[in-house]
């Protein structure tokens, strides 16, 4: 288990974490209210430590890279790169978010820990930075009946245009894997840490998006 940070932060209804949170809603597209603010770096050289000492909001990874994830569906979990792969802890309480690892460019790839989402909270995503870059975000997991990746049909696409950007709803995108089941070919659509599936990650597949923000809400 990789070093939980000593600065793990606690989300509680009237204390804002990261950002400002009373600026929330301003015309940014975000709620109102308290939030932990997850920034994601891409770097054209990522840092060679592990980061675990930083400030508990960055995740480092590769401007350029990662996978697609419809190319991950269906490998063994064992043979894939874990490059630009946030993998996901479930957290002890409803309030705890923390960067366990902050670097997703080595071969461990990060790690970040988060409340199960039946505990309840929004997630809103936006890219900034320089214009032009774009990423894709989705929640992937290893069935472990056949040790095989299985990754949602849903994502979240991030495209830096230029202007003022505005964050989206996306929770349901990083917080639900939804997939085909084999034997009914019907849609299956189970929740982040549900038992049927294990080892969740997020798959950021990057095409020069040098920032994406992430704000976690707790549900009023």
């Amino acid at each position: 288990m990789k070093k939980r940070m000593k600065n793990a932060v606690l989300i509680a209804v009237g204390l804002a974490v990261g950002t400002a949170g009373a600026l929330a809603g301003t015309g940014n597209g975000a709620p109102n209210g308290a939030h932990y603010n997850l920034n994601i770096i891409g770097k054209n050289q990522c840092p060679t430590d592990p980061m675990t000492n930083s400030n508990g909001h960055v995740i480092f990874v590769l401007l350029n890279g990662g996978d697609v994830a419809t190319n991950l569906t269906g490998k063994l979990a064992s043979t894939i790169s874990k490059v630009n792969k946030i993998y996901l802890q479930q957290a002890p309480d409803a309030n705890t978010f923390a960067v366990l690892d902050g670097n997703a460019c080595d071969g461990n790839g990060a790690l970040f820990e988060l409340p199960n989402p039946t505990n309840g909270y929004s997630i809103w995503a936006r890219a900034l930075a320089t214009p032009g870059g774009s990423a894709t975000m989705t929640t992937c997991a290893t069935d472990p009946t056949t040790s095989e990746i299985v990754c949602s049909t849903l994502n979240v696409l991030l495209t830096r245009d230029k202007g003022q950007s505005k964050f989206a709803n996306v929770t349901k995108e990083l917080t639900t894997i939804t997939f085909i089941d084999p034997t009914t070919g019907n849609p299956v659509t189970v929740s982040l840490f549900d038992s049927a599936l294990q080892d969740y990650f997020w798959n950021y597949q990057n095409n020069g998006l040098r920032l994406a923000q992430l704000r976690f809400y707790p549900l009023q």
